[in-house]
């Protein structure tokens, strides 16, 4: 494996007994030694050059999250099972310990928990369910409300979406339309209508994830905590954009975590919230023909999840 290679090249002093490469991803390659520490090497040249920004806004953002946190005693929800979940706890982001001389790659402590699938999710009590709601809640105002200006934060893109807006249009063009029934095309031109929409209007801009679903969202059962990875999209745009895949978990979940959410929230969020996420499905779409990380199962399954005008 090079990148072990490149690993033990870079950090002589390291020792591992098994070793995990990931390629599932679409940006990186992610290396996992013996289920303790992460190493991600990117695949392509914005995220290569994005590397030391994400690793210095990281550490930017893991004393504002704890602060966040003690902070924001009225979001205790008590504690009905006696047992310490359901206050503030920060929620765990990655920590990058290791950085290539080269800076052509980083590694850090795994940020520990389990995938937070929907039926991870439903199959939680509800105690901890209440406690993931109030954590990603307060994760999500944490960095809805973080200054931009004379912070790491500044540093960040603006929102990709218009790009990524172009692109999704002609891999509509070129491969829906032998796939889908003119009915699902029209539904198709009517959410990219909704996007284009967006895009022209005037709405909030805020230091965003970009990439908060599913994959990226881990539980620590143990310890009722919640972590939450892989901050290479960050951007600065809508808040909206992060709640839009959190529909995975339901509406109700949405509704719940915005109900105790403190960032700048407005009458049309949740509406536009749903739009990106209808904008998704279109998006897998035409990724399982573009890049092909996308099953054309999962892609079909989350376009007729998400097609709907209403969640």
């Amino acid at each position: 494996m090079d990148e072990l290679d490149r690993i033990a090249a870079a950090f002589p002093d390291l020792r591992w007994s098994r070793a995990r490469r990931i390629t599932e991803g679409w940006d990186h390659v992610v290396v996992l030694l013996d289920d303790a520490r992460v190493f991600r090497f990117p695949l392509q040249a914005p995220y290569a050059d994005g590397l030391g920004r994400e690793i210095e806004v990281l550490d930017h953002l893991a004393g504002r999250l704890a602060d966040h946190s003690a902070d924001r005693p009225g979001d205790r929800s008590g504690d009905p099972a006696g047992d310490g979940l359901a206050g503030p706890l920060p929620v765990r982001i990655p920590r990058y310990d290791r950085v290539a001389p080269d800076g052509s790659f980083a590694g850090y402590p795994i940020v520990p928990g389990r995938t937070l699938t929907p039926e991870l999710m439903a199959a939680l009590p509800a105690v901890q369910r209440e406690a993931l709601v109030g954590q990603l809640a307060g994760f999500l105002s944490a960095l809805h409300t973080a200054p931009v200006a004379g912070t790491p934060l500044e540093r960040v893109p603006s929102s990709y979406l218009a790009e990524d807006q172009r692109e999704v249009r002609e891999g509509v063009a070129a491969h829906l339309p032998a796939v889908l029934t003119p009915g699902e095309l029209a539904e198709v031109e009517e959410i990219l209508a909704d996007v284009d929409a967006l895009l022209a209007a005037d709405l909030p801009v805020v230091f965003s994830h970009n990439d908060v679903y599913s994959r990226h969202l881990l539980w620590d059962e143990a310890a009722g905590r919640l972590g939450v990875i892989d901050f290479s999209d960050m951007c600065l745009g809508d808040p909206a954009v992060d709640f839009a895949e959190l529909h995975e978990y339901g509406e109700e979940f949405v509704r719940a975590v915005y109900d105790r959410y403190t960032g700048p929230g407005d009458p049309r969020f949740l509406d536009r919230a749903w739009t990106y996420q209808r904008w998704v499905g279109v998006y897998m779409l035409t990724d399982h023909f573009e890049v092909g990380k996308t099953t054309w199962s999962v892609a079909r399954e989350t376009f007729d999840r998400c097609r709907g005008p209403r969640a």
